[in-house]
């Protein structure tokens, strides 16, 4: 099993922020911690979102505070 698959299926294909259903075909999985801030591809640190508007949202704020 992928390790896109495996992170998923430990949220139960569920969107980690807003609880929705995730789908492979059009959601993310995402970094709990940026690589560029020390994160890891680790699962632990892996967390599936959905693409509108948890994934948007959280990398919008992640930018902004790199700007800082």
């Amino acid at each position: 099993m992928a390790k896109r698959d495996r992170v998923a299926l430990a949220h139960g294909y569920r969107c980690a922020n807003c609880g929705a259903t995730w789908s492979p075909s059009r959601d993310h999985i995402d970094h709990i911690v940026e690589l560029t801030d020390g994160g890891t591809n680790d699962e632990s640190n892996l967390q599936p979102l959905c693409d509108e508007p948890c994934h948007r949202e959280k990398t919008e704020r992640e930018a902004k505070a790199r700007a800082r």
